[in-house]
């Protein structure tokens, strides 16, 4: 039983691989997948980040969820907006304050637009 167990256990610990994220460009979704999307290698279409494997040990300390790109947040905000409009609960609310607070501190100049759409999204569940 052992001598099976050993090669089980080496095999394991080179099983790792990259991760890939993008927004579905049909759907609008963010997609997780470890192996890229059809246009990665050869460009065009959405942007793509790349989420290199990092062993347990090594990982930062940071929030593991933090977005690396304007895109990713962006994304992230836009289905927060849309859970909150069809199914206001008092997190999603939250994490819309939240990502709203990131992403005006990441792009100051759409605040403006964010403000407005989350304001129509208000109005439309005070009625």
């Amino acid at each position: 039983m052992r001598l099976l167990l050993l090669p089980l256990l080496a095999a394991a610990s080179l099983a790792h691989a990259d991760l890939y994220r993008w927004v579905d460009p049909e759907s609008g979704s963010v997609k997780l997948s470890n192996t890229p999307p059809p246009w990665y290698e050869r460009g065009g279409g959405p942007g793509v980040e790349r989420i290199p494997f990092a062993a347990p040990s090594a990982r930062p300390t940071t929030d593991p969820l933090a977005p690396a790109s304007l895109g990713v947040l962006q994304a992230r905000w836009r289905e927060v907006l849309l859970t909150v409009s069809s199914q206001p609960t008092k997190e999603s609310v939250q994490a819309l304050v939240q990502l709203t607070a990131q992403l005006d501190k990441a792009d100051p100049a759409g605040a403006r637009r964010r403000q407005e759409e989350v304001a129509s999204i208000l109005r439309s569940l005070q009625r």
